[in-house]
């Protein structure tokens, strides 16, 4: 099985996910989705920590205003 990779995220726009609220330059963590075996996407807070599952259709949504690379990502 191989691993997928995990993308450090800024947060630009103010939004709710997995019972928390995420305010502007908070980071998150998205791990990528794994289409082989359908598995969800996880994210994790700025520690690291498990938060939530979320579908394809909400990463989208979140890249398109709520959320971007954050610059020190490799």
């Amino acid at each position: 099985m191989a691993i997928r990779s995990i993308d450090k995220y800024t947060v630009v726009k103010r939004f709710s996910l997995g019972k928390r609220m995420y305010d502007k330059l908070d980071t998150i963590y998205i791990q990528e989705q794994d289409m082989i075996h359908g598995e969800p996407q996880m994210v994790f807070n700025s520690d690291k920590a498990y938060v939530t599952d979320i579908l394809p259709d909400i990463y989208i949504a979140l890249k398109e205003g709520f959320i971007e690379l954050s610059p020190e990502h490799p």
